[in-house]
């Protein structure tokens, strides 16, 4: 009995030296070992997936690998071109300021002029609003 609870081990391959030694020497002798280590083999032949050929790994990879693309060596020419622009866009921008800019005393006369004709309107939303709900 001492060998029959080694029958696992055995058919995983973690049995050495003696111990393995004894049970193979066991196994000779106990027909309840061999039928149960004979069914662990054919289960794990069972459950073993079955290779792949090879024609279809090549096919399945020919298909999965991506080509190396047309502009894949052009992509830093064409992102230096794209830094160029934008830095000619900042350098000519920077030559022609906006002249929409309004300065400070204007944007101030003009809220001031405005204030009270857009409060009203504000007012008078706000009235409605609160009417509608």
């Amino acid at each position: 009995m001492k060998y029959c609870e080694d029958l696992m081990l055995y058919a995983s391959d973690e049995l050495s030296g003696e111990r393995k030694a004894g049970f193979e020497k066991h196994l000779d002798g106990c027909p309840s070992c061999r039928a149960e280590l004979a069914f662990i083999r054919r289960t794990d032949e069972a459950l073993a997936a079955p290779a792949a050929p090879v024609t279809v790994v090549e096919e399945l990879f020919a298909k999965t690998t991506r080509r190396k693309s047309f502009f894949a060596g052009w992509k830093p020419a064409l992102a230096g071109t794209a830094l160029l622009g934008v830095g000619i866009f900042v350098v000519l921008a920077g030559l022609h300021p906006d002249k929409t800019v309004l300065d400070a005393k204007e944007v101030i006369a003009y809220m001031s002029e405005n204030l009270d004709e857009e409060y009203l309107a504000f007012a008078d939303d706000l009235d409605a609003f609160e009417q509608e709900f």
